[in-house]
């Protein structure tokens, strides 16, 4: 199972403010995040924004801006941003053209039984558990 690059990217900016010292206080902004992660400031501005309505960040602009967790990364489970980030019809979508097994293929429903048993896993693992990779945290503090 793949996930889309705007999900990598929302994980991966989540995993970077929460593997901080204090993040819920500490502030990265995007450019830096961008250059960190090697993407396009563009694509991962579209993450924060994205991230920041949804309740997971909170965006600050101007000087002395950026971004920062709005809640413990303890209380943000992965398959919670996975369920706001990936399209509802992430598996297969059987209306993007007209299917002759419409209304009797069983292959929809295990798919959209594996995929939620997928997130159902996910949501195992908090932003926490996932943020104290120690090449990330060493990441983090060769960063000023």
């Amino acid at each position: 199972m793949n996930i889309t690059r705007f999900s990598d990217l929302s994980l991966r900016l989540l995993m970077y403010l929460g593997s901080r010292a204090e993040p819920m206080q500490a502030t990265v902004t995007v450019r830096e995040a961008a250059s960190m992660f090697n993407v396009p400031y563009a694509h991962l501005v579209k993450v924060a924004h994205q991230l920041g309505q949804q309740g997971f960040l909170v965006t600050t602009k101007g000087a002395g801006g950026g971004l920062r967790l709005a809640r413990p990364a303890e209380s943000i489970r992965l398959g919670e941003v996975l369920r706001i980030t990936e399209p509802s019809d992430a598996v297969i979508d059987c209306t993007a053209q007209p299917c002759p097994l419409a209304g009797a293929c069983l292959l929809k429903g295990a798919l959209d039984s594996a995929y939620a048993a997928f997130l159902d896993t996910l949501d195992r693992y908090t932003l926490a558990e996932v943020a104290r990779t120690p090449r990330l945290q060493k990441l983090v503090y060769l960063k000023p």
